[in-house]
């Protein structure tokens, strides 16, 4: 039996694989770049591990054949209102100010964000959303933002206590499902590659970052309010459908890809 078969088969399976494999791969480059590289090179080392997440998954992509699903075709790129939806984001973020300091390096930043947000969106919502699409949608958004979710547990292995790496993984892990719920609504992977960058550099450059805690966490737990709320309405909408379709016995068609 081939991989591309196997995958087919075993959609959860090939997923949990890719997402560790990945793990195990950013890791191993991290840990080394640690050992090896001096301190003032370490950010060349994190870019080395954020372009392992682009060429492994376009090695998956070629391998499983999933060109056409990925949804990298300039011609699909067309903003849906949920996209926009999904941008109201960063208004919380911003809400109160933006902050542009001496310590802050835009073009630093966004060399890092932007092979940031399109590894990781090609993985998880291009190879592991393709591999997902015969699932279920809720089913498919659970386990798409969980394996995100874990993904950056890596923060725990790389020094961050593990109360911080598990707090951040169960966080972004209701970020991933909100960008697997995008997705669904959206043709086009390129939009949730700037989705995803222009929600990391709105946290980047709000000044809550700068207020008091108590401040920052009530921003935060709003952002990710938000996002459950896009998510479950996702979620609601596709089981209505489905109940409508099931009712006048015709065969439910799945989110977009």
């Amino acid at each position: 039996m081939s991989l591309r078969q196997l995958s087919a088969q075993r959609p959860v399976i090939a997923a949990v694989c890719l997402a560790a494999f990945q793990f195990l791969l950013t890791f191993f480059i991290l840990k080394l770049g640690q050992a090896l590289a001096p301190p003032a090179a370490f950010g060349k080392v994190k870019l080395l591990a954020f372009a392992s997440t682009i060429i492994l998954p376009l090695v998956m992509v070629q391998v499983l054949g999933l060109w056409r699903q990925i949804g990298i075709e300039f011609g699909k790129l067309k903003a849906e209102p949920f996209f926009f939806a999904g941008l109201l984001i960063c208004a919380i973020y911003l809400s109160l100010g933006v902050q542009v300091g001496p310590q802050r390096d835009i073009g630093s930043d966004l060399l890092i964000q932007i092979p940031n947000a399109f590894g990781e969106e090609l993985l998880f919502r291009g190879v592991i959303f393709a591999l997902l699409l015969g699932l279920p949608q809720w089913r498919a958004i659970m386990i798409n933002g969980l394996l995100f979710g874990a993904m950056h547990l890596l923060h725990g292995f790389m020094g961050a206590s593990w109360e911080d790496a598990l707090t951040r993984a169960g966080l972004t892990a209701i970020s991933g499902m909100m960008f697997t719920a995008v997705r669904y609504r959206c043709a086009s992977l390129w939009l949730l590659v700037f989705l995803h960058m222009a929600i990391n550099m709105s946290k980047l450059y709000g000044t809550v970052q700068f207020m008091d805690h108590d401040t920052l966490q009530m921003v935060n737990w709003a952002g990710y309010l938000f996002e459950t709320a896009l998510v479950i309405y996702v979620v609601v909408r596709d089981a209505r459908r489905t109940g409508r379709h099931a009712e006048a016995g015709m065969p439910a068609v799945a989110g977009r890809s």
